[in-house]
């Protein structure tokens, strides 16, 4: 008899549920409804039908995929603007429909309102990344990092390990800088512990660091310079290994998407109070992007530094494509690397003025 019961219940509920849908079907359609105000009485109708539908939901079907419909069919017509009205009432409606911020991006095109169009192509990355991302972390979940060291530690294993970075002493990396209309050869020296030095190529014009003081050497000589971004550019490992010791902080933001794919959001925070955030690939490990203030109390010239091919130099990897966006500066610019020596030999000379 139980089991007789359990099956009948059952049934029920499927029948239900098919009764809930027809009656679904069998209301009227809210599209067709705005559509027919707008044919009989012009865009403001449609918009004070919309809005009636709206708090009358429980007696009308409210399909987004309709709305695109009769988005589509007014654009097909010559009635972009039309469109443009009716969609985005559709889309105040419908958040989480992609597909509605398409069909709208199209319409602003079409009415000659191409920032819109841009800005709802926006919209449409950002609703299907928010659905990729819960996706992503529900199917992940047991393989995801849980604190910003995890991350770090899985990025450096990425590059080589620590124990490869251990063993580079000097490098020299070399690149074709692109920037303002013209292209030059660049170069940074790095040696342990936080020597750091760059210059255009061939140039008795440079800036240094001893990990402490900073010059920018010129015809005049050695001059002492205030700024610590140099400083903070010393770190041929990026600032990964042995951060604590350099009073670096991470704090894992949590995850989020750049170019479809999945990253880890990190902050990193300096001594002198210069924060970061940093963007590593879930998938590679590999840090992709930095966003930051380019000078320090300066927003206006925020820094967006993206990286891209890692390769393999002397057992560690270094990204050897990178553009900068900074802010009010101008355009972006961009380097790709041409050479990398490791473990060369580099005199303490070269990163400080001869009375040090």
């Amino acid at each position: 008899m139980k089991c007789v019961l359990s099956c009948l219940s059952i049934l029920l509920i499927a029948c239900g549920l098919v009764w809930a849908q027809q009656e679904q079907q069998d209301l009227p359609s809210a599209a067709a409804e705005v559509e027919r105000a707008l044919r009989d009485g012009g865009i403001e109708a449609a918009t004070a039908r919309f809005r009636e539908l709206i708090l009358q939901r429980a007696n009308f079907s409210l399909d987004a995929h309709e709305f695109v419909t009769l988005g589509r069919k007014l654009v097909l017509e010559g009635d972009p603007a039309y469109a443009v009205q009716i969609l985005e009432l559709a889309a105040e409606e419908f958040e989480d429909s992609w597909l509605l911020q398409q069909v709208l991006a199209q319409a602003c095109f079409a009415n000659g309102d191409e920032a819109g169009s841009t800005e709802h192509v926006q919209n449409m990355q950002d609703i299907r990344d928010r659905a990729n991302l819960a996706d992503f972390i529900a199917q992940n979940q047991g393989n995801l990092a849980r604190t910003a060291d995890e991350v770090i530690r899985r990025h450096v294993d990425a590059t080589g390990g620590e124990e490869a970075w251990r063993g580079i002493n000097t490098m020299i990396v070399t690149f074709c800088a692109h920037g303002g209309g013209r292209e030059f050869r660049q170069v940074r020296m790095y040696k342990r512990p936080h020597f750091y030095r760059q210059g255009v190529e061939g140039s008795n014009q440079f800036t240094a660091t001893d990990g402490e003081r900073v010059w920018r050497v010129g015809p005049d000589g050695w001059t002492q310079i205030e700024g610590n971004a140099y400083i903070r550019m010393g770190s041929m490992d990026g600032g990964f290994i042995d951060y604590l010791r350099s009073d670096i902080s991470y704090e894992l933001i949590g995850l989020d998407m750049i170019d479809s794919s999945p990253v880890y959001h990190v902050k990193r925070a300096f001594s002198d109070g210069f924060e970061q955030d940093l963007f590593f690939s879930v998938e590679s490990g590999l840090l992709t992007e930095i966003l930051s203030e380019y000078v320090q109390g300066s927003p206006f010239m925020y820094s967006y530094m993206s990286y891209w091919h890692y390769r393999d130099v002397g057992g560690v990897k270094i990204p050897y494509v990178f553009i900068r966006n900074v802010g009010s500066l101008g355009p972006p610019h961009g380097g790709v690397v041409e050479e990398v020596q490791i473990n060369v030999p580099l005199d303490d000379a070269l990163f400080m003025p001869p009375e040090n």
